[in-house]
C-alpha cells in the first residue's frame, strides 16, 4: 500500500475515537485476513500518523474514520484542524519512533507538538503538555490531562497578556485541586508571546510555576 496524505477537517480532542478527514482516499476498514494472522502480522490494517500520534483505523464511514488512539507505542494527544494526516500500513512507517509511554512526560519531548488553543477562563483543562492560551482572563484552576501524576509538567504559551491567580493559601486550607501556587499576594502576569512551565504538586494540589 502506498502512503496517502490528507488533512483533518475538524480538530481531534484527547479522548475522541473518531477523526474527520478531508479525503479518505487510501484509508480502508481493517481486513485481518491479509498477511499472516498466526504471527500477529496483518497487511490489511491502515494506520494514521497525525503529528506524532499513531492511530489504528477500526472503521470507515465516508470521511469519518473510527480509530484506536495511541497505537504502536505512541501517545494520544489533541490535534488541530488542518493537521496533516499520513495514512499507510505499519510497513509504510519503517522509521517511526514512538513517543515514550509515561504519564509524566520526559521533557524536552521531541515527539509531541502543540495541541489546540485553549481560550483563557477562570477554569481550564490542559489538553496536553504543550498548548496555547488565548485571551486575557486570569487563570485560577487548571485540570491536568488524563493520567498525569506527581511532577507532571505543563508548558503554556500565552497568546494574550494573561495571568494566573494565586488560588489559595500555601498552608491550611488548600485551594481546589489544580490551583496555582501563590508566588505573590495577587497574581502573576505574562506578556503576550511568553510561555510559562508548571509542575503538578499533588501534595498541596497546586501547579508550581517555574517563573514569575
Amino acid at each position: 500500500m502506498a502512503i496517502t496524505v490528507t488533512t483533518l477537517s475538524a480538530a481531534v480532542l484527547l479522548t475522541d475515537t473518531v477523526v474527520n478527514v478531508t479525503s479518505a482516499t487510501g484509508i480502508t476498514a481493517p481486513n485481518y485476513q491479509i498477511g499472516d494472522p498466526t504471527k500477529g502480522i496483518s497487511g490489511g490494517v491502515t494506520y494514521l500518523l497525525i503529528e506524532q500520534e499513531m492511530m489504528k483505523v477500526t472503521g470507515v464511514n465516508g470521511t469519518v474514520i473510527s480509530v484506536a488512539r495511541g497505537e504502536l507505542g505512541s501517545q494520544a494527544s489533541a490535534h488541530t484542524v488542518n493537521s496533516t494526516v499520513t495514512a499507510g500500513l505499519t510497513t509504510d512507517f519503517p522509521a517511526f519512533s514512538p513517543a515514550e509511554q509515561t504519564a509524566v512526560p520526559a521533557l524536552p519531548n521531541k515527539f509531541q507538538g502543540f495541541s489546540g488553543v485553549v481560550a483563557s477562563a477562570a477554569a481550564i483543562t490542559a489538553p496536553s503538555a504543550f498548548f496555547h492560551v488565548s485571551g486575557t482572563t486570569a487563570l485560577t484552576t487548571m485540570a491536568p490531562p488524563a493520567g498525569y501524576e506527581q511532577g507532571g509538567e505543563i508548558n503554556i504559551v500565552f497568546d494574550g497578556a494573561a495571568s494566573w491567580a494565586t488560588g489559595g493559601a500555601v498552608s491550611g486550607t488548600v485551594g481546589a485541586p489544580g490551583t496555582f501556587y501563590p508566588f505573590n499576594a495577587s497574581s502573576t502576569a505574562v506578556q503576550t508571546g511568553n510561555y510559562a512551565t508548571f509542575i503538578l504538586d499533588l501534595n498541596i494540589q497546586k501547579w508550581i510555576p517555574s517563573r514569575l
